[in-house]
């Protein structure tokens, strides 16, 4: 198993994270990726990755909620920590209007510019939407055909949405929010083909059944991979071994 979008190196882990990802190895999670935040994540993603060589993949972008009026100052440094080939891909970038609308298109021009980076440079891309399909369709739709690859982290659009992202190559992340009863996602990603799924836990957020309302991490991937076999009718190995090949492809 793979944890293609987790957090560990927020302060929420501060005290055992060496713990956290002894249980993660425990579990059966081979890796663990790494989506920056801001420049400010950069430092201590790194101290993470040489601290457990091999297994970390460690991605640089600037989330949507981090954009203000300093932004392209921002940009400018992650662009430029992008020079180094240690990191694998662009991310988590994307927009969010769930928070806060004020900067919309200033996170769409950070978008944007982030999208042509991982073009240009052949990187996968770790895309955040919330509230936000309808505004961020149109963007991506006109990176069809260039070469843009990679995950829609904790998808949570349309059946629709998801045969035409799945269409174009994209992947799509599922986390714990798949074992909420109520997550519309249940009802149909068992129509998507298993090879467009990966797997993820955006610790410390978004823990599975049965430990909502407690922290989250790496260790909890088991449950998502045993959620997504019951909706495949797979069993946790099948699912595990497709998501983990899926993953590493990218």
């Amino acid at each position: 198993m793979i944890d293609t979008h987790t957090h560990v190196y927020l302060p929420e882990f501060a005290e055992d994270v060496d713990e956290v990802i002894a249980r993660a190895r425990q579990a059966g999670v081979t890796s663990c990726w790494l989506p920056g935040i801001d420049q400010d994540s950069l430092p201590s993603m790194l101290a993470l990755k040489a601290r457990h060589d091999g297994y970390f993949e460690v991605f640089a972008g600037l989330h949507p909620t981090e954009v203000g009026p300093d932004y392209a100052r921002r940009l400018d440094v992650i662009g430029e920590a992008l020079a180094d080939t240690i990191y694998k891909g662009i991310g988590e970038i994307g927009l969010d209007l769930y928070w806060d609308a004020t900067y919309r298109r200033e996170q769409e021009d950070a978008l944007r510019v982030q999208l042509d980076w991982a073009v240009a440079q052949g990187r996968p891309v770790l895309l955040h939407v919330r509230q936000a399909y309808d505004e961020i369709m149109p963007i991506v739709r006109t990176y069809y055909g260039k070469g843009l690859k990679g995950i829609f982290h904790c998808f949570a659009g349309t059946l629709e949405q998801a045969r035409e992202l799945t269409g174009a190559g994209f992947l799509l992340g599922i986390n714990g929010s798949i074992t909420y009863k109520n997550t519309p996602q249940r009802g149909f990603i068992h129509q998507i083909p298993l090879q467009y799924i990966v797997t993820e836990t955006d610790a410390p957020y978004l823990s599975p059944v049965p430990l909502r309302g407690r922290r989250n991490e790496p260790a909890h991937v088991a449950l998502v991979v045993a959620c997504l076999a019951s909706l495949y009718g797979l069993t946790a190995e099948e699912v595990a071994r497709q998501t983990e090949m899926n993953a590493r492809g990218l």
